[in-house]
């Protein structure tokens, strides 16, 4: 031993003791930093650095390919099949293409049907050839469009043959369906709607199982005509959750006359992501309605056409004047030049307007398979016959095999199998997932842990402490009474 170190006992320790660092090195769980620092000789210790540096560089490359691909935010989508004891049965809604009905419309009105049509009133596409400046003499003052539009429309008890339910004959009547006004087809008949008490539910499938309308079109009363108007014949329907708006225009099928019509229907859900992984959101204000997309795209419009003329066409939802707290009026023939007007804001300007309408991050479809079968056949025809001549309208000898052809619509809508088909938007790469495969790749290319961690952090602590008490300056060492130093 020398002088210098008996002397200083801290460089005698200091040849006894290992460095932090060497400890650090041969006792932490990385097991690369280990084995270098146990290694002896300069050719080892290359070598265990080399191999170090190697698995450490394929730890960085994939871990950036990892983070790159989460942060793309790409979704897959899961499709899940459950079976059901029973289905909720949807809304169905039918419609007439005949929107004004010849028998109900008075004499002095007669001459103004040409003219409404001509309109095209389902105020999307107006005929650019129409003299809006001189609509007023066209229908004079009296004229009340609104209530004319209502009052001859189509009538469902008086044209329903006959309604069965879940096979049960003649267990349903115009009263299970509920009033609605399309813009496109005047007055239309909806089936199961959200005010009902009690929703229906089908528990068999199959057809025969579920709705099933036997429904006379009255097409001698038809009032459509080639140049403006509707050019079908028929139903035309639409199947929807009992929750959102029934519209035909954009959602509907059609049903023809002496055909015996099959809606074969599946239930569909679609479940997806927020952003970033997806678009899906709630765009709607209205919370007593579940939001759904076609709806909030047509309040859109509806409140273009307030904005600028300050009424809404019939058929829109109703909506409430924020300064009056009262109900939007009607427009009326005279404001329909200036719907005209704000509609072309709407289709110009749509990206431009305040509108946000995002898809739904959980809605419900109803994919809808049609087939046909002639109806009625050659042996039910005089029962068919007898079933029409009982409505009060018909008269003796009105009805033949040639009127049920072209009049009566069978309509058939059920559920092919008692099934919800479910389309879920999942992440590609969730963020748990992401950092499983850190860990993984942190344990296969280095052998690293979450351990590894903490001991790092010793090592950090510990190098910090004795750092501070090197720089700590001495402190006079006096004696005490009791025999011990007394520091300050």
């Amino acid at each position: 031993m020398t002088q210098e170190s008996v002397c200083n006992p801290s460089v005698h320790a200091s040849q006894e003791e290992p460095s932090l660092e060497y400890e650090f090195a041969t006792t932490t769980t990385l097991h690369g930093v280990s084995r270098v620092a146990g290694s002896s000789g300069a050719r080892a210790k290359t070598l265990w650095v080399l191999v170090l540096l190697i698995a450490g560089g394929f730890y960085v490359a994939i871990t950036v390919i990892r983070i790159q691909a989460y942060l793309k935010f790409d979704a897959n989508t899961n499709v899940i099949v459950k079976f059901n004891d029973a289905l909720e049965f949807p809304a169905v809604t039918i419609c007439n293409y005949n929107r004004f009905m010849n028998n109900k419309i008075s004499e002095d009105d007669t001459k103004y049907v040409r003219h409404l049509l001509e309109l095209n009133e389902d105020l999307v596409d107006y005929e650019e050839d129409f003299n809006y400046t001189h609509i007023d003499d066209l229908f004079g003052e009296g004229f009340n469009y609104t209530q004319f539009a209502l009052t001859t429309g189509f009538t469902l008890n008086e044209s329903m043959i006959r309604c069965d339910w879940k096979g049960v004959a003649y267990s349903c009547n115009a009263l299970n369906f509920s009033s609605y006004y399309s813009p496109s087809y005047g007055h239309c008949y909806t089936f199961n709607t959200r005010g009902d008490q009690k929703s229906h539910e089908q528990s068999q499938q199959g057809i025969g199982n579920g709705l099933q309308l036997i429904v006379d079109i009255r097409q001698p009363e038809y009032t459509e005509t080639f140049k403006s108007g509707h050019l079908e014949a028929g139903l035309k329907f639409a199947v929807h959750p009992r929750d959102e708006l029934p519209l035909t225009d954009t959602m509907g099928l059609s049903a023809a006359p002496g055909f015996h019509t099959y809606a074969s229907m599946r239930r569909v859900r679609h479940i997806n992501l927020p952003e970033p992984w997806g678009v899906c959101g709630t765009g709607g204000v209205d919370k007593s309605r579940k939001y759904s997309r076609n709806t909030c795209l047509r309040n859109c419009r509806r409140n273009v056409i307030i904005a600028q003329c300050k009424c809404q066409p019939l058929g829109y939802e109703r909506a409430v004047d924020l300064n009056t707290s009262e109900p939007v009026q009607l427009c009326d023939i005279d404001q329909f030049h200036c719907v005209t007007q704000a509609l072309d804001i709407y289709r110009v300007s749509f990206s431009a307007l305040d509108c946000t309408c995002p898809v739904a991050c959980d809605y419900i479809t109803y994919e809808t398979t049609l087939s046909m079968a002639k109806y009625p056949s050659q042996s039910v025809i005089v029962d068919a016959i007898g079933a029409v001549q009982a409505q009060n309208w018909a008269r003796p000898g009105a009805v033949d095999a040639a009127y049920l052809d072209e009049n009566l619509v069978y309509l058939d809508v059920y559920f092919e199998e008692l099934s919800t088909i479910t389309y879920k938007q999942v992440e590609a790469l969730s963020f748990t997932a992401l950092v499983g495969d850190l860990g993984g790749l942190l344990g296969l290319f280095l052998g690293a842990s979450v351990i590894t961690g903490a001991e790092l952090l010793d090592y950090v602590i510990r190098r910090l402490h004795l750092l501070i008490l090197v720089k700590r300056p001495a402190r006079k060492v006096l004696p005490n009474l009791f025999g011990r130093p007394n520091r300050r």
